[in-house]
C-alpha cells in the first residue's frame, strides 16, 4: 500500500481558493460550473475516474463520484456537500468539507485491492434539503457506511450549544475540537475517528430525544435508511459567526486544524477499507 497520510493546510487552502473563487456555488450561477470543473479535474489528476450523478434537470443538480474498488461493495465513503445559499462563497459552509475529500482523495489514491470499497461523494443540494445525498443512498448497498465532512475549518475561542443538550452532556467551553456526530449503530465510527484524531474531538452518541437538534446535513439520508454514517462538524452556527453570511471567507479558517481532521479520515478509512 503506498500511503500518504500528511494532508496539506496549503492544499486545502488551495481547494477552498479555488471552490470560492467564482461567487455561491447555487441555481445557475458561474459558481457552480467552475466548482464542478474543478472538482472533476481535482478527482482525475489523482488517478480517479469521476461519476457524474443527476438527480434532476437543473444544472445544480449534480453530486461528483469517484471510488477505488474494492473486493466488497459494500464501501465506507468520505462526503461533503459542494453547494452554497446565495449569500456568500462559503468558505467553511462547505469548501472546507469538499477541500477535505479532495485531500483525502489524494492521500488514498494509492491503496491496493481493499476489503472494501473507498468512495469518495461531492453532493449537490444539501442547502436545499439533502437533495443529492437522498438521491445517491438509493443507489448504495445496505452495507455501505459513511464519514460526512460539514464544515471543518473554523475554530474559535468562544462554543455554543442548542440548550437542549446541556441536559445531556457537559459540552466544552472552547470552540477548538471537530464534533464526531452518531447514532448508536454509528458508535464504532465515533469511536475509531476518534481513536485516529490528533486534534481535539468532542464525540457524541445522539440519544433518541436529541434526535432532531442534528439533522441537518448530508448524514441523515443515511441514518434515514438505516444505514451507518458520522457526521464530523466544527458545529456551524454554534461556533462560526460567518455562518450563511458573505464573511465566511478563506481567511476566517483554520487550515492546520481542518488539516488534522482530514489525516484523522484518511486513517479510519484506511483501517476501515482493509478491516483492521
Amino acid at each position: 500500500m503506498n500511503l500518504d497520510p500528511v494532508v496539506s493546510a496549503d492544499r486545502l487552502a488551495g481547494h477552498v481558493t479555488a471552490l470560492t473563487a467564482h461567487g455561491p456555488r447555487c441555481g445557475d450561477l458561474p459558481g457552480v460550473t467552475a466548482a464542478l470543473r474543478y472538482m472533476t479535474d481535482s478527482l482525475k489528476a489523482e488517478g480517479l475516474a469521476v461519476k457524474v450523478e443527476r438527480y434532476g434537470g437543473e444544472l445544480h443538480d449534480v453530486n461528483l463520484v469517484a471510488e477505488i474498488p474494492g473486493a466488497s461493495p459494500d464501501a465506507v465513503e468520505l462526503c461533503a456537500h459542494w453547494d452554497t445559499t446565495p449569500d456568500g462563497v462559503g468558505a467553511d459552509d462547505n469548501a472546507s468539507g469538499v477541500a477535505g475529500v479532495l485531500e483525502a482523495a489524494r492521500a488514498l489514491r494509492g491503496l491496493e485491492l481493499p476489503a472494501r470499497t473507498v468512495r469518495f461523494c461531492l453532493f449537490g443540494g444539501e442547502e436545499t434539503g439533502f437533495l443529492g445525498s437522498t438521491a445517491h443512498v438509493r443507489g448504495i448497498t445496505p452495507g455501505t457506511e459513511s464519514i460526512v465532512f460539514e464544515m471543518i475549518g473554523y475554530t474559535a475561542a468562544g462554543q455554543g450549544f442548542p440548550p437542549q443538550f446541556a441536559e445531556l452532556v457537559d459540552p466544552p467551553s472552547r470552540g477548538d475540537f471537530i464534533a464526531l456526530v452518531g447514532e448508536p449503530d454509528s458508535m464504532h465510527l465515533v469511536h475509531d475517528f476518534a481513536l485516529h484524531a490528533t486534534v481535539p474531538v468532542f464525540p457524541f452518541i445522539v440519544p433518541v430525544v436529541a434526535r432532531d437538534l442534528v439533522m441537518r446535513s448530508d448524514h441523515v439520508p443515511y441514518w434515514e435508511s438505516r444505514r451507518r454514517s458520522l457526521l464530523v462538524t466544527d458545529t456551524a452556527d454554534y461556533r462560526n459567526p460567518n455562518y450563511h453570511r458573505p464573511t465566511d471567507t478563506l481567511d476566517t479558517l483554520d487550515l492546520p486544524f481542518a488539516a488534522g481532521v482530514v489525516e484523522a479520515a484518511v486513517r479510519t478509512i484506511t483501517a476501515a477499507a482493509y478491516g483492521t
